[in-house]
């Protein structure tokens, strides 16, 4: 079988998950466990017409909406007026199960729109139907079980304020009755330019996906908006969107969820631009006169198994809190969901810049007894232009640990900033258990590695991080006033005098470089794998050379085929595990065993196996060993570890 470098490149993005999660030079760190569940977004095909429109051959009138959606079965596609106005709140009902989509979109050819896999903007607004929130209501909402409804070219605002402009789920307190499988594809999303709106999509349901689409203008004063925000749902994709939010741009949580221990699960986050207007900045020159509460830019307090790849995020400052970009801080909800938690994040080849703070991460919440922290990963991103007093004067700190916060890795970054601390922790009650900072790139600012009572370095680690793995990091610009010298921090790691001494191709000031090594640098293929110290520039240009341009690839066409998702509700599993010549997957019903791809990797991340023939797999050839088998169907995987033993 081929190296997985030579197969498409959503399963080369999948190696570099599986490689990271499972290689054995990295199991000691407990790296997160990923997502099972992938949702497809390509547009379905539909064998039926519905025209709502005024004029000749419509089949409902503009003021009829409703009772086309009522009408509209499975295979449907609803056209809409491009430009016609359609004032909510619309309700998507359930209809009977069935394969196939529902699908509602202008009228507008094609050809009037950004092609597959391009992100909608602003400019296309001409052609798009347009439904309208009034005041404090929504222009959508949905039954409980509502279920496979995609919306393409469409236009969502609101008359005035609105606290949900697309409220997806209805306070449903079990999972089997949550809206489902509902997909928003190139849509144009924002509140009311003067008066604001909460949040344009509160997406509580079951493999909800937002791809391709612009979401602005959602801002409030003295309270959180945000751009999407779900807290009683699972299985999300947010990917290849622009995303406006005063409160967080994107937020998991920070609500309490009806279905009872629900927390938000199986959420990809992927090439998408993360953006704060400078016009919501009462500081800045460009203000424009209503001070909307800022606080951050993405946030979880509870969610688990999130991957977050390939995106800008830009613009945040303190105001209503103190600046920190990115939240990983579990809530309770004042002590309702004792089940809380913020497990297995996977933060990788980002872009993080113009922000008065950097990472906070806490494990506990105040005196309410939560799930915590754990397994949390930060590796190949660039944060730039980290500056409290140009932003706010905020925190000014890179990476704030609250304990306690077991298995966090902080890897392979490049940072540049100013202000307080490139890593900060608060009390020795809470010590962070297998701690691992290595291979990175940050200036030293005032304080260094600092903890509240501890002073700098060793101090700090051997209160707040016991046993940590503190090594082969660059650590500009220390001063020795600040305890910023090589004695006061574990051996194996570097103090350049200044930022410009670290070899970087352009430093540029620290905004907009060329952040490469060159081969003269002291820190060229010096990290602890053989690597450049900090982020791999080109990996992460790659993977987010896309993110502000708008175009991520994955679907083939404008239109392509969806064959309806299989349920995978239930747990599979492999036998005999361990096994030797073959294994069976068990669990699927007779129609999924004939619909799935069964897929076996091993732990050098290389597909060894691939099986479309049922449920029964061959394995001879393969040596004994740990594999992972991924039995996948479009909408989503499973993935099962199974162990060869003999031949």
């Amino acid at each position: 079988m081929p190296h997985v470098q030579s197969l498409p490149s959503y399963y080369a993005t999948l190696s570099t998950r599986l490689f990271y999660a499972f290689h054995p030079a990295h199991i000691r760190a407990n790296f997160p466990h990923t997502t099972p569940v992938f949702i497809e977004t390509c547009v379905p095909v539909s064998s039926d017409t519905i025209r709502v429109c005024n004029g000749t051959g419509c089949d409902f009138d503009n003021d009829e909406l409703q009772a086309a959606l009522n009408t509209a079965q499975a295979g449907t596609i609803i056209l809409l007026e491009a430009g016609a106005t359609y004032t909510g709140p619309f309700t998507l009902p359930e209809k009977p199960a069935s394969p196939g989509w529902i699908t509602v979109r202008t009228a507008a050819s094609d050809a009037a729109l950004p092609p597959a896999n391009t992100r909608i903007t602003p400019a296309f607004a001409s052609v798009l139907p347009k439904i309208i929130a009034p005041p404090f209501l929504q222009a959508i909402v949905t039954q409980s079980r509502a279920h496979h409804w995609y919306f393409l070219g469409v236009e969502f605002a609101s008359a005035a304020f609105s606290y949900n402009i697309v409220a997806i789920g209805n306070g449903e307190s079990s999972e089997s009755n949550l809206p489902h499988d509902l997909t928003f594809d190139r849509v144009y999303a924002h509140g009311h330019p003067t008066q604001g709106s909460r949040r344009a999509f509160a997406g509580n349901g079951f493999r909800i996906a937002l791809v391709n689409s612009w979401v602005s203008d959602c801002k409030e004063v003295g309270a959180d908006s945000q751009a999407f925000c779900a807290w009683n749902g699972t299985g999300f994709k947010l990917v290849n969107n622009y995303l406006e939010g005063a409160g967080e741009n994107v937020m998991f949580g920070g609500a309490r969820p009806s279905v009872p221990g629900l927390v938000p699960s199986d959420i990809e986050v992927r090439n998408n631009h993360f953006f704060k207007p400078l016009a919501w900045a009462i500081w800045s020159p460009e203000y424009a006169g209503t001070p909307w509460s800022v606080k951050n830019i993405f946030e979880l307090k509870n969610a688990q198994r999130v991957w977050v790849q390939g995106n800008v995020l830009e613009q945040n400052w303190a105001h209503a809190q103190t600046g920190f970009a990115v939240l990983f801080t579990p809530r309770s909800e004042d002590g309702f969901a004792t089940w809380a938690r913020v497990h297995d994040v996977l933060w990788e080849d980002n872009i993080l810049r113009h922000t008065a703070g950097g990472f906070n991460t806490s494990g506990r919440d105040g005196n309410f007894p939560i799930a915590g922290t754990a397994r949390i990963l930060i590796r190949n991103n660039l944060i730039e232009d980290l500056d409290p007093a140009a932003w706010g004067n905020g925190s000014g700190r890179v990476c704030q640990v609250l304990g306690p916060v077991p298995d966090f890795t902080f890897e392979h970054n490049t940072v540049l900033n100013t202000g307080n601390t490139f890593l900060n922790a608060d009390s020795p009650n809470y010590p962070n258990m297998n701690f691992t900072y290595r291979d990175n790139i940050v200036s030293y600012a005032n304080y260094g590695a600092h903890g509240s009572g501890t002073g700098v370095g060793n101090g700090c680690f051997n209160v707040y991080f016991p046993q940590v793995n503190f090594t082969n990091n660059v650590i500009a610009d220390g001063a020795s006033g600040n305890g910023g010298t090589p004695g006061n921090y574990p051996p194996n790691n570097f103090f350049p005098a200044t930022m410009l001494n670290v070899g970087f191709m352009n430093y540029n000031g620290g905004q907009g470089g060329d952040y490469r090594l060159t081969a003269a640098s002291p820190y060229y293929q010096a990290a602890t794998n053989g690597a450049d110290i900090g982020a791999n520039i080109d990996s992460l240009m790659l993977h987010t050379a896309g993110a502000i341009p708008g175009v991520f690839p994955a679907c083939p066409d404008a239109t392509s085929s969806v064959t309806p998702p299989l349920d995978f509700r239930t747990t599979l599993s492999v036998f005999p595990n361990p096994g030797s010549a073959s294994f069976t997957v068990q669990g699927l019903s007779p129609n999924e065993a004939t619909n799935v791809r069964i897929e076996v990797w091993d732990v050098q991340a290389c597909l060894r196996a691939v099986s479309f023939a049922g449920t029964d797999v061959s394995t001879e050839g393969l040596s004994d060993g740990m594999y992972l088998i991924r039995v996948l169907e479009r909408n989503r995987a499973q993935v099962i570890k199974w162990v060869k033993r003999g031949r």
